[in-house]
């Protein structure tokens, strides 16, 4: 049997600062609306900077549905689609969000408002297109989609260049859109101090990550899955810098003093995959036993910048050409072959012990793979990983027990690892 541990699971101080973070984005949007301001719909991985350059207030309806199921509201949401003739087997997100708008849900809830335009794109997932078809039909608003090539193991330069080319054509049209559907001009000077913000608020988030390469580690779940929120929905403003390098100085703070997030730290995870956000106590439950998950590509993969072809000055002087490149080099659009050596690459710096995967049952694409991966991490490199089965906004895919037997038998594993 695995040994159980005292746990004292630190979150940083200045993590707190996210409910004020989250009610002044709540409050911009409410401000939009009474000013008469244009607002949007967007997606995970589509370029939210553009809409705040054109000084269009982002409402994320993915955000909104992770909202609706930390506040336990999400399966009647869930539910409420599922009259309505969506599938069993669709995307929660999506189905929380047709329940939340059908339910006139406020903000609280997970509600989103209806916008004046939406946007979305395909970089991540192709039901984030037909989810936004089916509302802005719904809503009948207009709508403007990005298609974006993936970028496999065998694409050459020429064909990279001509998908660059594409993707930039497509944001050049948007901001024709924008400015025919809000009225606005596009301003360049807003456009770059947008982005620079955007650059500055991804680089502080990865220093902050590199803070979790330390023994003990500084930080935990707790903070990266709450410290996403401006990542997704803020990326251009200053007021998330500020907060950032808070979290920062209070995690290099404990790394100086070698204190880690967890008393005892046996066990250093990594987490693939979208987290349970119905059931987040599940990653409070792995502290018993001393692990700590150190690294989650989820959350990491949203800081943006990390392709080494785009940098700070392609980013301030050609912002669209530098968005092009970055929608293309994802972490969830790689291939297989890059999957695997990113993962191993990460296990080594982290010194990560075992590596759990969440198989999202609504999830395709960021599961697809995923027992290939796991074979080969295991054949390859010898790391242990486990696959685990859930969903990320509907509870009722959730067996508790099932995890957690499964966890103490991963845990166990380890252990007889760490002992040869």
């Amino acid at each position: 049997m695995s040994k159980v541990v005292k746990t004292h699971n630190k979150m940083l101080n200045a993590t707190q600062g996210l409910k004020n973070i989250m009610g002044r984005h709540f409050l911009a949007i409410e401000q939009a609306y009474r000013d008469g301001k244009p607002t949007a719909w967007a997606t995970s991985g589509s370029p939210v900077e553009m809409l705040y350059a054109m000084d269009v207030q982002p409402m994320l309806p993915e955000n909104s549905a992770t909202v609706s199921a930390a506040q336990k509201f999400s399966q009647n949401f869930i539910e409420i689609a599922e009259t309505q003739g969506f599938s069993y087997d669709l995307c929660s997100y999506f189905k929380t969000n047709i329940g939340a708008v059908a339910s006139n849900a406020g903000m609280i809830e997970g509600g989103t408002r209806k916008p004046t335009f939406m946007l979305s794109t395909d970089v991540i997932c192709d039901t984030h297109v037909n989810w936004f078809e089916v509302q802005a039909e719904r809503m009948n608003v207009p709508h403007f989609t990005l298609d974006v090539p993936h970028v496999v193991s065998n694409t050459n330069n020429r064909q990279l260049n001509y998908y660059k080319k594409y993707v930039a054509e497509q944001l050049y049209e948007f901001i024709d859109f924008m400015q025919e559907v809000t009225g606005y001009e596009y301003n360049e000077e807003r456009a770059r101090e947008v982005t620079e913000n955007s650059w500055n608020l991804s680089m502080v988030w990865q220093d902050i990550y590199k803070l979790r390469k330390e023994v003990p580690c500084p930080i935990s779940t707790r903070d990266t899955f709450g410290g996403l929120f401006p990542l997704f929905t803020m990326p251009g403003l200053k007021e998330p810098i500020k907060l950032y390098k808070r979290m920062y100085r209070e995690a290099k703070q404990r790394v100086d003093n070698g204190i880690g997030a967890l008393e005892n730290e046996n066990y250093r995870l990594l987490f693939e995959g979208i987290p349970f956000w119905h059931n987040l106590s599940f990653f409070s439950k792995l502290e018993k036993y001393g692990a700590i998950i150190v690294y989650e590509p989820y959350t990491y993969a949203f800081s943006k910048y990390m392709n080494p072809n785009v940098t700070k000055e392609m980013v301030l002087n050609s912002p669209i050409e530098a968005m092009s490149e970055l929608m293309m080099s994802f972490w969830y659009v790689y291939d297989l072959e890059t999957r695997i050596k990113k993962f191993e690459e990460t296990v080594r710096e982290y010194k990560i012990d075992g590596i759990i995967m969440h198989e999202n049952l609504s999830c395709r694409p960021n599961s697809c793979g995923m027992y290939d991966l796991k074979r080969n991490l295991m054949e390859e490199y010898d790391i242990p990983s486990l696959i685990i089965s859930s969903d990320m906004n509907d509870p009722r895919k959730h067996n508790a027990e099932q995890l957690s037997n499964q966890i103490e038998s991963f845990i166990e594993i380890l252990r007889q690892k760490k002992r040869v």
